[in-house]
């Protein structure tokens, strides 16, 4: 992007978060000058709303953008200037609490120490999840409302970016919503903290779904609903049935059931009076994109095609590749998922022609996850036949170069790498036993 560019997705993020929260414009906006003042270092700690909208955009944190408060003190106490916190708040100054910072740990509850990367197999993982999720091996600690949201935001942000070390301490701040939930006064906002709730069981059950764990999935799910329905919010509540269907898409023969799950909701947020705001088209667009695959993966072609169909004219409602709610939907969003239908329908030619019409360079930096994944169907599409195997394999490498910790835990990858090896030929697939071998996947 250009400075310019920059600045205009800085502004349009800020916007969007003034109008969802009923806020009014606090800053005149980010300018060309002012990306420019920060590319050369001479401004160092812009306000708050805007480190937001620069981490957002970004897909990034305070530290990785060279971000912190030029105070000299800092050398002298020790501390690096890349040291600061992940994610301002809206309202005021928020950090992310040390019990969830990445790289820490409650001191007085070893077995919250353990993290992600300290596991081998994905089945490690999801036992460490589900852990947590059942409220063992941690303590249960009560955060202020506007902590758990700025640790949230980081999560998140980490999710798509597939950077999922950085969720380690997920298990804590599962418990520490939960508590935050129960033991808070009636007097505080019950809405605003039954959203961050519902937040982080979103952010478990995403992760639950990329570890293959349907029944996890769906678990956080429906915990994510019950707090959405808490606060009163039907686009959350939307979200909840979106991973609701895909915890339902991890189960052997539930596609129907997500599909319908998905059609529901998308029904729903699209009778609502708000249907045609930023966050609604979103969530509303994010469920028809679900359903299109998940049709797509009955052979149901007709069904498929018309979801994205639909999903698109949400998108040019929406008018821009946006990322309310977490759903990174937009028109870039829709191209993308149009591979995902015809590789789930077999139509690989068609998969093919279309990612040869697609310009990733141009994708929002917010798809990483999604772009990868795209790799992951052209992988699928090649190994059709075992005359494309070289093919297959070199997204597959792709893949990994873009989320390289993903490729450690996801199922479709490991089936496909299991495919290629039980027919592998090494002059066409030199590297297949290297990847094979940083996937945790064993020749059977």
């Amino acid at each position: 992007m250009s400075r310019q560019e920059l600045a205009d997705a800085c502004n349009a993020e800020l916007a969007s978060m003034y109008a969802k929260r009923g806020r009014r414009q606090r800053w005149a906006g980010l300018s060309e000058k002012t990306i420019g003042a920060l590319e050369r270092g001479e401004i160092r700690w812009p306000n708050d709303d805007y480190r937001w909208a620069l981490c957002t955009v970004l897909q990034a944190n305070e530290r990785s953008l060279g971000l912190y408060i030029d105070r000299s003190g800092n050398a002298e106490n020790g501390e690096h200037p890349g040291n600061a916190e992940p994610y301002p708040g809206q309202q005021h100054q928020e950090t992310v609490p040390a019990h969830w910072r990445p790289g820490t740990h409650e001191p007085e509850s070893p077995q919250a120490s353990q993290t992600l990367d300290a596991f081998g197999t994905p089945s490690e993982w999801r036992a460490w999840l589900w852990r947590g999720v059942l409220g063992r091996d941690h303590r249960h600690i009560v955060l202020p409302t506007h902590e758990l949201e700025a640790a949230l935001r980081y999560g998140n942000l980490a999710y798509q970016s597939a950077q999922y070390s950085e969720l380690r301490q997920l298990p804590i701040l599962i418990g520490g919503a939960e508590s935050l939930f129960a033991e808070q006064p009636k007097t505080v906002d019950v809405p605003r903290m039954a959203r961050a709730v519902s937040g982080v069981y979103l952010l478990a059950s995403k992760l639950a779904a990329k570890l293959g764990d349907g029944e996890l999935a769906w678990t956080t799910a429906d915990r994510a609903r019950c707090f959405g329905l808490i606060a009163a919010d039907p686009a959350l509540t939307a979200i909840a049935a979106y991973q609701t269907a895909c915890a339902l898409a991890k189960q052997p023969g539930r596609a129907a059931a997500a599909e319908e799950v998905a059609v529901d909701a998308a029904d729903a947020i699209a009778s609502h009076k708000l249907h045609r705001t930023p966050a609604y088209l979103s969530a509303y667009g994010a469920l028809l994109l679900h359903a299109a695959v998940a049709a797509a993966r009955q052979a149901d072609d007709r069904g498929a095609w018309g979801h994205l169909q639909a999903a698109e004219s949400a998108a040019d409602q929406l008018g821009r590749n946006s990322n309310e709610l977490w759903t990174a939907f937009g028109p870039a969003n829709v191209r993308l998922h149009r591979i995902s239908v015809a590789v789930a329908l077999q139509d690989n030619r068609q998969a093919l022609r279309t990612a040869d019409q697609l310009d990733s360079s141009q994708l929002p930096m917010t798809l990483t996850s999604r772009r990868a994944q795209v790799h992951l169907d052209l992988a699928a599409a090649h190994s059709a036949t075992g005359s494309s195997d070289p093919q297959a394999m070199l997204q597959l490498l792709e893949y990994e170069r873009l989320v390289p910790e993903a490729i450690k835990l996801n199922a479709t990858a490991a089936k496909l790498i299991a495919k290629l090896l039980r027919r592998e030929r090494p002059s066409h697939t030199p590297g297949l036993r290297a990847l094979a071998d940083r996937a945790g996947v064993r020749d059977s």
